[in-house]
C-alpha cells in the first residue's frame, strides 16, 4: 500500500515540467507509453540502497544519517508512486537530488522533490539544458525549458564527493557521451555504480545529438567506468535490471562492435540509407532491441552522432501532426 503521509501540501505533481512536442509514431512517443504503463518496481540492492524501476529511468534512492539521497527522479505523470515509496523507505523525502543528465524521464520530478526540501544537483551542462529550449533534430523532438523551480541549485564540472553520513557519494561528471551533461554515481561503501543513461542493460541506449552526444563518447564513459569497479560491484543501469561489471562490459563489447561495423561501411563511402539497411546491429538486435529502441533506431541516432544525419531517412507512411504535450495539464 502506498504512504502518502509524508507528503507535504506544497508537493503539487501537475505542476514544474517542461513541455514537448514529438511525431505521435517516434520514439519519443513510444517511451512515454512505456514509462506510463510499466509498473512501478522496488527493489532493495544493497543495505539501505533501493532502485525504484519502471516509471522512467531508474530512480535510485540512499539512505544516510545526513538526510537520505536519491539519484534522477523520474517521469512526471508517477510522481506521486515514486515520492510515496522513497517516503515508505526511508520515513522522509530526500535531502540530495542528483540528476545523471537533462532527459524528462530522469528529471520530471526535480520540481516536486525541490518543494520538499531537496537541494538537486547536476552538471553544469544539465542545468542549462533544463532551463533553455531544446531540440533532438534526429528524434524530431522539441522540448521547452523547464521551469525555473526544477532547474538544479548546485551544479559542478568536476569530480564531487557528497557525504551523507552512512554513505560517500562521489559524483563524476563526464566527457560528451549520452549527452554533454551525464554524471555517473558511485556509492563507495555499499560499492554500487549508478551510471544514468551511459548504460541500458539490455535495450539500446539513446544517443542525443543535439547535445552533443555520440557513439565514441558512450564507448568511452563507459571504458573510464569500468576500471573502477570490480565484480562484486552493483551496476544499475539507467534503464533496465541492475546488473554487474560483466553486464556492463558486454554492453561495451556491443557498442564497440556497432561502431567498428558502422566504421567500415563509412570508410567504403556507402550512403547513409545503404548504412542503416545493412543492419550494422542485426547480430545484436534480438537481445538488445527488444524494446522500443530498435536497431534501426540506435544506428540512426549513431549517424547522427557522428554528423552524418540530422533528421531520420522518410517513412514510407504519411506523416501526421506531432503530438503536443503539456504536462501541467495532464
Amino acid at each position: 500500500m502506498l504512504n502518502t503521509s509524508l507528503l507535504r501540501p506544497g508537493m503539487n505533481r501537475t505542476t514544474g515540467f517542461a513541455t514537448h512536442s514529438f511525431p505521435p509514431d517516434g520514439l519519443v512517443a513510444l517511451a512515454r507509453l512505456a514509462y506510463e504503463s510499466t509498473p512501478l518496481l522496488t527493489a532493495q540492492i544493497r543495505s539501505g540502497v533501493f532502485v525504484l524501476a519502471g516509471a522512467g529511468g531508474n530512480v535510485t534512492a540512499i539512505a544516510g544519517s545526513r538526510g537520505c539521497a536519491i539519484v534522477d527522479t523520474g517521469y512526471g505523470p508517477r510522481g506521486a508512486e515514486i515520492e510515496s515509496e522513497i517516503a515508505g523507505a526511508f520515513g522522509r523525502m530526500p535531502r540530495w537530488v542528483i540528476n545523471t543528465h537533462w532527459h524528462f524521464d530522469h528529471t520530471d520530478g526535480n520540481a516536486a522533490f525541490a518543494r520538499a526540501g531537496g537541494t538537486v544537483l547536476a552538471h553544469t551542462n544539465c542545468r542549462a539544458r533544463l532551463s533553455t529550449n531544446q531540440h533532438v533534430p534526429s528524434l524530431s523532438w522539441r522540448i521547452s525549458a523547464s521551469p525555473r523551480e526544477a532547474w538544479p541549485s548546485l551544479t559542478f564540472d568536476h569530480p564531487l564527493a557528497l557525504d551523507i553520513g552512512t554513505e560517500e557519494m562521489h559524483l563524476l561528471p563526464q566527457d560528451p557521451a549520452h549527452t554533454d551533461g551525464d554524471v555517473a554515481v558511485f556509492l563507495a561503501s555499499a560499492n554500487v555504480l549508478v551510471t544514468g543513461d551511459l548504460f541500458t542493460h539490455h535495450d539500446y541506449p539513446v544517443i542525443d545529438e543535439s547535445s552533443r552526444g555520440s557513439l565514441r563518447g558512450m564507448i568511452e564513459a563507459v571504458e573510464r567506468l569500468l576500471p573502477m569497479i570490480d565484480n562484486d560491484t552493483v551496476v544499475v543501469p539507467g534503464h533496465g535490471a541492475a546488473t554487474d561489471r560483466a553486464g556492463l562490459l558486454a554492453f561495451c563489447d556491443m557498442l564497440r562492435r556497432i561502431e567498428d561495423r558502422i566504421l567500415v561501411l563509412i570508410e567504403a563511402q556507402r550512403e547513409v540509407l545503404e548504412i542503416i539497411e545493412s543492419k550494422p546491429t542485426g547480430e545484436f538486435d534480438s537481445l538488445w532491441g527488444r524494446g522500443y529502441i530498435t536497431g534501426e533506431h540506435f544506428t540512426c541516432m549513431a549517424l547522427a552522432g557522428m554528423g552524418l544525419i540530422e533528421t531520420p531517412p522518410a517513412l514510407p507512411a504519411p506523416q501526421r501532426d506531432p503530438i503536443f504535450v503539456n504536462l501541467e495539464r495532464v
